[in-house]
């Protein structure tokens, strides 16, 4: 079915020309600036403001503000539902909709600035159900029942969760007893302040809305990008998770333990290793040099990273805040094994499990 064909089934829903061929194109081109769209769809560019508007109080799109106004589809589950309901024609106009949708462009690549909180929980949704390794999640109770079922369907596909829930203001207080943890995350912290929602899966991949009265809660920021995901890591990590203590966790204390951050592993381990102990492991992870998925199994042999202290034992998180690394050891090489954005290491570690320790 060709464009013409779809722009008239549009109209048969209601839009006018101008409207079906300004949706058509930011469907083509995922999110663009309003003089793209108007080029794209031949609309005049005096005109395409208004079109813009109308189409996003019908809920076809979400405009914002990136120096100029840009647009950009969303889900057309609403159109598509009525389009099904026709003839056969409808249909197929359906079918490239969608389509049209699941593969909007070059923007899932980049950094999207939304108006519509809704759109950040939407996207998020979408990220916890595409994820295969490791979510970081900041969530109040409200989010958190919102994304529970996406949350459980990544447990059961082995993806290792942490959470960390909010309080949706100052005065509200979290009981964590209340609340069903089970089933949805691998661990979960309470922390006594409100802060923004924040999620980061796989990685890669980031949706980020403030929880900040007298900004109205008037935008979000979706992001298909590393070192974006990084920053936002690290921001769980220290201001949400490091310091609140533990309130479920459904990681086993016996082997097989996994897990997701190397500078925690490194924390349980040392005082095994200094014991003398023998710790095999499982490492999956990308080789630093070829980019490539690898998986060891070996022996731990080392624990490298600089003591900010003389305390004998387990060391604290401010003593691993510079270069760590575990070294690995299997019958052919020995391997070090970092973590996020490892570069001196042989490995970058997406996943660690300790088979056995004797």
């Amino acid at each position: 079915m060709g464009e013409r064909e779809i722009q008239a089934a549009l109209q048969d829903l209601g839009l006018s020309q101008y409207q079906a061929d300004a949706y058509t194109a930011t469907l083509e081109l995922g999110s663009a600036p309003a003089v793209d769209i108007a080029d794209t769809a031949g609309v005049p560019r005096a005109r395409i403001y208004d079109v813009l508007r109308k189409l996003e109080a019908e809920g076809y799109v979400e405009t914002y503000e990136q120096d100029s106004l840009h647009a950009r589809a969303l889900n057309p589950i609403e159109a598509t539902g009525e389009l099904e309901q026709r003839a056969e024609t409808f249909t197929r106009a359906a079918e490239q909709i969608d389509s049209l949708w699941e593969d909007p462009g070059v923007e899932d690549s980049q950094i999207t600035i939304v108006k519509r909180q809704d759109t950040v929980y939407e996207q998020a949704d979408r990220f916890i159900s595409e994820a295969t390794n490791e979510i970081q999640l900041t969530a109040t109770p409200t989010e958190f029942t919102r994304l529970r079922d996406a949350l459980a369907g990544a447990r059961d596909r082995g993806v290792y969760t942490q959470l960390t829930f909010l309080p949706p203001t100052e005065s509200a207080s979290l009981d964590a007893t209340t609340i069903d943890f089970e089933g949805a995350v691998t661990e979960a912290r309470i922390r006594t302040l409100p802060g923004p929602f924040v999620l980061i899966s796989d990685r890669e991949k980031t949706c980020f809305a403030p929880q900040t009265p007298w900004l109205n809660n008037s935008y979000g920021l979706i992001a298909d990008n590393f070192p974006i995901a990084h920053v936002f890591h690290r921001y769980f990590q220290t201001t949400h998770w490091d310091a609140w203590e533990s309130v479920y966790s459904a990681q086993a204390e016996d082997p097989p333990i996994t897990y997701v951050n190397l500078r925690h592993c490194i924390t349980d381990l040392e005082p095994i290793v200094s014991d003398g102990a023998t710790v095999r492991v499982t490492v999956e992870g990308i080789d630093t040099a070829s980019r490539e998925q690898v998986t060891v199994s070996g022996t731990v042999t080392d624990l490298l990273y600089s003591e900010a202290t003389d305390v004998l034992g387990t060391p604290e998180l401010a003593d691993i805040a510079r270069q760590v690394a575990i070294v690995v050891s299997d019958d052919r090489a020995e391997y070090t094994v970092g973590g996020w954005y490892a570069r001196v290491e042989d490995i970058e570690m997406r996943r660690l499990t300790v088979d056995e320790i004797e």
